[in-house]
């Protein structure tokens, strides 16, 4: 794989581009009175609005919710896509969550200070959803957690050595990094604080998710800001990520913890 090509995974799947077996799932679960399922597959093929008002419906949601092999009969990127616009639609409406972002995001003195109209549009953009739906796609294999671009064989567990990698390369691969930390940190902060709580307290390691939180908002700033992210269409996306990173990172952790495992919910 081309660097160039690397970063484009970025972004890799949209719901204009669902697979076949994801396009007949969501058909099948969504329509109730017809069984001609392959035609209207033809017929809703890259039409997102469509698709978008169908995937974000409460009958495919439950179809999911009830499925016991949901994971198995679609694609990581179209289950990450119908959770995360979920998720993101539940905290539009979770008022506690709202106050308390925004005094998160506020906390650490943005330049532009943060209103429930800002995080309400941070939180309607489907550019930063589908963005995190690749992302999370792509994280589930830990190889891909741990490398940068397409070398596996290069393992990064820590952002010091990323960051020393940066320093060291050339401006594609800068670019490609840099999205990495921000991803990488999100993924931890989000889908895993317990990971970084337990190895805070437990481990004495000398790093709190302040820390992720802080290294996330940067880097994703330093990813917006680079000729690349023009190119590729992904200054906004990232600059939304670096700005409402704290928000971003609950909503990612209440997916996580309500619909990926919902045990742990009613334990809690």
């Amino acid at each position: 794989m081309e660097r160039d090509e690397a970063v484009k995974e970025l972004q890799k799947e949209s719901l204009q581009g669902l697979s076949d077996k994801d396009l007949l799932f969501l058909i099948e679960s969504y329509v109730t009175k017809r069984n001609d399922y392959k035609n209207i597959a033809r017929l809703i093929n890259g039409d997102e609005d469509v698709i978008a008002k169908m995937i974000d419906s409460d009958r495919v949601f439950n179809k999911v919710m009830s499925c016991t092999e949901r994971i198995l009969a679609i694609s990581p990127y179209f289950l990450f896509s119908l959770l995360l616009r979920r998720a993101f639609k539940e905290k539009r409406k979770d008022v506690k969550f709202i106050e308390k972002a925004i005094d998160a995001l506020n906390s650490m003195e943005p330049v532009i200070p943060w209103n429930k109209e800002r995080l309400m549009s941070l939180l309607e953009d489907t550019h930063v959803s589908n963005y995190i739906a690749n992302m999370l796609a792509q994280f589930i294999e830990s190889s891909k957690l741990f490398s940068i671009g397409d070398d596996e064989k290069i393992s990064h567990q820590y952002i010091v050595d990323m960051i020393t990698d940066s320093l060291h390369s050339d401006n594609i691969e800068k670019f490609h990094i840099y999205c990495h930390i921000g991803n990488y940190t999100l993924f931890l902060a989000g889908m895993i604080p317990e990971y970084i709580k337990y190895r805070y307290e437990y481990k004495r390691r000398p790093v709190d998710k302040q820390y992720y939180v802080g290294y996330g908002k940067t880097y994703y700033g330093l990813a917006s800001g680079h000729t690349n992210a023009r190119k590729n269409r992904l200054t906004g996306t990232l600059s939304q990520l670096s700005e409402g990173f704290e928000a971003v990172a609950q909503v990612l952790s209440f997916m996580n913890r309500e619909y990926l495992h919902p045990a742990k919910a009613v334990l809690a």
